[in-house]
């Protein structure tokens, strides 16, 4: 068919319109001509339409709205304490002491504003009043801002929409006074992803805590250990030990987790072993390690460590070479003080962000250990951890049912619980050698593992109908703890494809797993509490308790949810709806390397249209309290942290990440502002060039998502100063 159409090409591109206006619009972009000036600031631009949105803002900051270079930003408790303020909302400072963020600042030029504009408006005779409310509702009002937006563009869009666990709620009477117009989008900001794309290192890429709080947590440490010691008896006179601290044990901090030197008054104790303590652990009477519950571990772990390094296998990434004096080095690493002391700092730091491990039955990893000085260990521990029997074995099943048998399922699932966390520190602390291999080889593996354990396997029996026997609240643990750690083997494999542009290896149709139970489940002290939260939570949705994570991914891809669907769905979690995010970002790389035009897209604006409600209502109804937040409210200590939500609570930028890929992959190349149509009928324009977009596959930093999130970022600084 021909188009007989007759186009207006500009003179200097060649670029065409359909209309002269939007043809004579495109050419002043080429002159420096700005006929069009403000009367407040001066400033001109070369359009009616831009002035008239920075006639917005410039009368904002005349009437005192925002806030110029040098003005008050901190919220009211950083101004008393005399600290620095994020400007968050919360801000760093009070999420931390789990206080009260507000800005008083704000709701007085809100106030005063307002008060301007009802005097104006009711001098033009343009007033509209509410009923009942004696509050001006300034539906025409040309001047749209929220109260609650951050001044800084970076802020997280999350911490002021959607209101983040324990944040504070609004005061509604000041959201009456402004209602923006419902035409104007959103103005999103990545916070998390942004510097999560742009660092490296587990404490510097994702949430744990603040360094004050890690300090505080090892000071509590060193207290317990120092009564302890006091409680112990002494060692015989004569007896061979070495009083003081050990390198990188009691009295060091933990590098892992950001922990400067906390000086402690009082020296500790701690007996140091010699070098021979391998080949003779001396005297039962002169040797107090003996009575440590942890010793026969930590011996285990030492003879592990010194087999894999003086006995390596052909093209072994052990590196290092045993001697006394690295024998020494290990048995001070492993020594059980400082194995407790980065325990504590795992459950209090770390364990949110990846809660695979059940602590009410205190089920310990010793794997989890400092940064700086188990850089010397890294690669020693992956080798001993990728060779385990139990992770290595094939699983032993009964010969009349095939059901795998319990005991030797529950040490593969804590092989695979060792080789995951294995990944994680390799692939954010370890060298760009050790970030490969762990994402070219190692990962492979534990994928294999989690295939062999059983995918297929791991679900909990259905707690609505009528239980005609006793809750096994272990057999629920094991399971659980099934779930969440081939959830989270799911996460990494995606995070390999947002961040890194790999393919994924897990397929989302053979995800046909439970869900994971809430918080409240799976942080029970007792199995009476668990079943109470079960059945709770199992009551407000018939088909939540059931539902497999394939099944929720292919609920937000198959178009318009029935009513009562969006709510359901937010019953699930920050967790279960991050994972279901994290899905969509493998249909956007297959879209994305599809050579069909259309591949995945319609699945994929269903499911980002569908998601966002979900989580919106999860925000507002469901995130700020039991079952999902544990500690909502409650101020922040070093033995209730291990209790809150980690960083799958920024799952929203996630989405977000998804929404800027697609627009960049389907918009036309030649857009307008965001807040005015495209100038060009997206019928005839081309399609934008995506050559340039996420080439580089299987990349060891995350730079070119980081450059992606840059332009976004640049692009919503622009439009809000105009």
């Amino acid at each position: 068919m021909v188009d007989s159409h007759e186009y207006y090409h500009c003179p200097v591109c060649s670029k065409r319109y359909k209309r002269r206006e939007h043809m004579q619009r495109h050419w002043a972009s080429h002159n420096a001509s700005r006929p069009h000036q403000c009367h407040l600031c001066s400033r001109s631009f070369q359009r009616l339409d831009v002035l008239k949105r920075h006639a917005r803002t410039c009368e904002a900051r005349a009437l005192g709205l925002l806030s110029p270079s040098g003005r008050r930003r901190a919220c009211d408790l950083c101004v008393r304490q005399k600290k620095a303020c994020s400007a968050g909302q919360p801000c760093t400072n009070c999420e931390r002491l789990s206080a009260e963020c507000n800005y008083s600042f704000r709701l007085e030029r809100c106030a005063y504003y307002a008060d301007d504009r009802r005097r104006s408006l009711h001098d033009a005779g343009e007033a509209m009043m509410v009923p009942e409310q004696n509050a001006m509702v300034l539906a025409t009002d040309p001047f749209e801002i929220s109260l609650w937006e951050s001044p800084d563009p970076t802020a997280a869009w999350l911490g002021y929409l959607n209101l983040t666990p324990g944040a504070p709620i609004p005061d509604p009477s000041c959201q009456r006074q402004l209602v923006p117009r419902a035409r104007e989008r959103p103005r999103y900001s990545f916070q998390f992803l942004d510097n999560f794309t742009k660092r490296t290192g587990l404490v510097e890429s994702f949430e744990c805590m603040t360094p004050e709080f890690r300090e505080q947590t090892l000071a509590r440490f060193l207290q317990e250990q120092q009564s302890q010691q006091h409680q112990q008896p002494q060692p015989p006179a004569g007896s061979d030990f070495v009083f003081g601290h050990v390198p990188g044990s009691v009295a060091t901090p933990s590098p892992a987790f950001g922990v400067s030197h906390v000086p402690v008054p009082v020296a500790v104790p701690v007996p140091v072993p010699g070098p021979g303590f391998l080949n003779s652990m001396g005297p039962p009477v002169q040797n107090i390690w003996l009575h440590d519950p942890l010793m026969i571990r930590i011996h285990q772990i030492i003879v592990h460590v010194k087999e894999v390094v003086t006995t390596k296998p052909r093209n072994s990434v052990v590196t290092v070479e045993w001697s006394p004096l690295l024998e020494q080095k290990c048995i001070e690493f492993f020594s059980p003080a400082n194995v407790r002391k980065c325990l504590a700092l795992y459950w209090a730091v770390w364990h949110p962000n990846v809660n695979i491990v059940h602590k009410p039955t205190g089920i310990n990893i010793p794997e989890e250990t400092d940064r700086d000085d188990a850089k010397l260990w890294f690669n020693c521990v992956e080798e001993m951890v990728f060779t385990d029997d139990d992770l290595c074995s094939e699983p032993l099943y009964t010969l009349d049912t095939g059901i795998p048998i319990p005991a030797t399922q529950k040490r593969k699932l804590q092989a695979l619980q060792a080789a995951y966390i294995v990944c994680l520190y390799q692939n954010w602390e370890g060298t760009d050698t050790s970030k490969r291999r762990i994402r070219r080889y190692r990962f492979g593996t534990v994928v294999s593992v989690a295939r062999d354990i059983g995918l297929g396997t791991a679900r909990h029996a259905d707690l609505r109908k009528p239980a005609g026997y006793e809750f096994q609240w272990r057999a629920f643990v094991i399971k659980e703890e099934m779930i969440r750690v081939f959830l989270w083997i799911f996460l990494l494999d995606h995070a390999f494809v947002t961040f890194n542009n790999l393919p994924p290896r897990l397929m989302i149709k053979e995800m046909r797993i439970h869900l994971a139970r809430p918080e409240a489940c799976f942080q029970a002290a007792t199995a009476e509490e668990c079943l109470q939260e079960l059945q709770n939570w199992s009551a407000q949705s018939n088909i939540v308790p059931v539902l497999t994570l394939s099944e929720a991914v292919e609920m937000v891809c198959k178009g318009k949810m029935p009513e009562g669907m969006h709510e359901s769905l937010a019953h699930l979690g920050a967790l279960n709806l991050f994972a279901v995010i994290s899905a969509v970002h493998s249909l956007v790389f297959q879209h994305h390397n599809s050579f069909s035009q259309d591949g995945h897209l319609t699945a994929i604006r269903h499911a980002l249209t569908n998601w966002k409600p979900v989580w919106d209502i999860y925000t507002d109804a469901f995130a700020s309290g039991p079952p999902h937040n544990m500690v909502a409210g409650a101020v922040l200590t070093p033995e209730n942290s291990w209790r809150r939500i980690g960083f799958c609570r920024h799952a929203f930028e996630y989405w977000l990440l998804a929404s800027v890929i697609i627009d960049k992959l389907t918009l036309p190349e030649d857009t307008s502002s965001p807040d005015q149509p495209s100038d060009v009928d997206s019928a005839q324009s081309p399609p934008r060039d995506t050559s340039t977009l996420l080439t580089r596959y299987d990349q060891t930093s995350m730079q070119q998502v980081n450059e992606l999130i840059a332009d976004f970022q640049n692009i919503q600084i622009v439009a809000n100063s105009d």
